[in-house]
């Protein structure tokens, strides 16, 4: 009984693993950027508060005394600076990527920028630089067709210039891949 019953089981388990058919699936995120602008802006916030405590000692030392209220309310107005310019930089470039799968080989994987000159502007980046960002944006590829091979929970996209492996969900409801070493990417299914 215990033997047929694990054999069962081991059936059982092999179909749930069992590849799934991708072929007209939508995979998207509107916007990639936001949790790994959050771990940077969590670095930057740290770098603020030592910029601060710097600043006190920096000050102590010039000017052999502690800061009067007015002194101190101009160091933390440039803190404040500080941060509304990293707010801007957070909202000042989206990035939407998608992926369609056409069949059970060929794969579109589509990605949009889209910069915010105006939050550029807030965060004190200068004309030339955000115009080269913006033609940068305006000259990438946007669409990218692939052929693709499943196996289980990865997709391993073939491009020779530099193969791509995402991981499906257990579920199907979600892709995860990495744009670098550090930024990783979740996509959630939208047909």
């Amino acid at each position: 009984m215990r033997k047929t019953t694990l054999i069962l089981l081991l059936c059982l388990s092999g179909l749930v693993h069992a590849q799934t058919d991708l072929s007209g699936r939508i995979y998207a995120n509107p916007n990639i950027m936001p949790a790994e602008m959050e771990k940077d802006m969590a670095l930057l916030e740290h770098k603020i508060d030592s910029m601060r405590k710097n600043g006190y000692a920096e000050f102590e030392q010039k000017k052999g005394r502690k800061p009067t209220a007015e002194e101190k309310a101009e160091i933390e107005e440039k803190m404040k600076e500080a941060r509304k310019m990293m707010e801007s930089l957070k909202k000042a470039i989206t990035t939407r990527v998608e992926v369609e799968f056409k069949d059970k080989q060929n794969i579109v994987m589509r990605m949009k920028m889209h910069v915010d000159d105006n939050a550029l502007k807030l965060a004190g980046v200068p004309w030339i630089k955000r115009k080269a960002l913006k033609a940068a944006t305006a000259i990438a590829p946007s669409a990218e067709k692939a052929k693709y091979i499943q196996k289980g929970n990865l997709i391993i996209v073939q491009d020779e210039e530099e193969p791509d492996t995402l991981r499906l969900s257990d579920d199907g409801k979600y892709i995860y891949g990495k744009i670098d070493k550090k930024q990783k990417f979740k996509l959630t299914r939208t047909k």
